[in-house]
């Protein structure tokens, strides 16, 4: 890949008692940290948890794998812009205006759409394609005791 250029900068600082853990993909033989793709996840211990830094290390890197592979595009359903939720919302009406069903049947269908929209947008609700059986990844990381403060990846286009 020639002629690259950086076009943003970014700077990690670790909040509280939780980390920062990355993963490289697609790493250049004679390197560790140069790849096509990579991601950074802040994980921290849950209040009133201890998790050893092994374990912090492991999930963390578990998710930095996921990040990568899943490219979710925010952390949880509280932190999608209200613009992007209406107008997502605002698609499915489209999509259905011409169904004939009552506001209050077509107003629980797109809350379940809405569901499906945030299993795929948000990292705390999508299925965790690294530990086996896929099980949501804030159930796997409450149940480690941990939670995702932030994520960001990175990759050359």
């Amino acid at each position: 890949r020639e002629n690259l250029r950086v076009t943003q900068a970014m700077r990690f600082q670790a909040q509280e008692d939780g980390q920062w853990v990355s993963y490289v993909h697609g790493r250049i033989k004679s390197s560790s940290s140069v790849g096509t793709a990579a991601a950074m996840v802040h994980v921290a211990p849950l209040e009133g948890k201890q998790v050893s830094e092994d374990v912090i290390r492991e999930t963390g890197k578990k998710l930095a794998m996921h990040v990568v592979a899943a490219k979710p595009l925010y952390l949880s359903p509280d932190t999608v812009p209200e613009e992007a939720v209406e107008k997502e919302k605002e698609i499915l009406k489209e999509q259905m205006a011409d169904s004939g069903k009552p506001p209050e049947i077509l107003d629980k269908i797109i809350n379940g759409r809405m569901r499906k929209f945030y299993e795929g947008a948000c990292l705390t609700e999508q299925s965790h394609m690294v530990e086996e059986e896929n099980p949501k990844v804030s159930k796997v990381l409450k149940g480690i005791g941990l939670d995702v403060k932030q994520f960001e990846v990175l990759s050359i286009i």
